[in-house]
């Protein structure tokens, strides 16, 4: 059987000036060392974003660092829809959108999730990761904490805020398998399946 469909090559880990790593130089950055520091989720994120397919990816303790303080909003924003989960007492995938409870931002943040999962999507199966990735941060970051968590603390629509969070843990994924497995489970603790295998 053909193992592989398609084999996805990338360029050189470079140091952040570009230049590429050895022992003589000294500039030789230990993946393992990174790990430890920063969490393994956050050097995938900072081996991904911010370059195309195929050229070299320069690598930096400052960029995996602000991949784990992307990390760290991803808990804050998982803990904060947490409360409305308990309030809402909802089950993994069984939060019910009702459309004339809905109201403009509802509406809003719902068709910019949809957009952006599109994007996503498109943007993966052209190969293009770092693109997907960079745009489902812009999407979390701006639109979904930035805006519209700040738009729920007033109108309090937790069936919104939660559907929308579960989407984003699944896009989220496999970019940051870790994170986003223990937000889940965390947040729905008595499913028996994992993130990983769900639809």
């Amino acid at each position: 059987e053909i193992p592989f469909r398609h084999v996805y090559l990338h360029g050189l880990v470079n140091d952040e000036h570009g230049q590429k790593m050895s022992k003589s130089k000294g500039n030789v950055i230990s993946p393992n060392d990174l790990i430890e520091q920063y969490g393994t989720d956050a050097l995938r994120m900072a081996l991904i974003t911010g370059n195309a397919p195929g050229n070299n990816i320069p690598l930096s303790f400052k960029k995996v660092e602000s991949f784990r303080n992307f990390a760290n909003k991803l808990w804050n924003i998982g803990r904060y829809v947490a409360t409305a989960s308990a309030e809402e007492n909802v089950a993994w995938e069984k939060v019910a959108l009702k459309k004339e409870a809905l109201s403009p931002a509802d509406q809003w943040i719902l068709s910019r999730l949809a957009a952006t999962r599109a994007e996503v999507t498109r943007h993966l199966e052209s190969f293009n990761v770092s693109l997907a990735a960079e745009t489902l941060r812009d999407f979390t970051w701006n639109e979904y904490a930035d805006w519209y968590v700040e738009i729920h603390k007033i109108e309090k629509n937790d069936a919104v805020l939660i559907a929308v969070w579960n989407e984003l843990l699944k896009l989220w994924h496999p970019f940051m398998p870790f994170v986003t497995e223990a937000l889940f489970q965390s947040l729905y603790p008595n499913e028996k399946t994992l993130l990983m295998v769900a639809p």
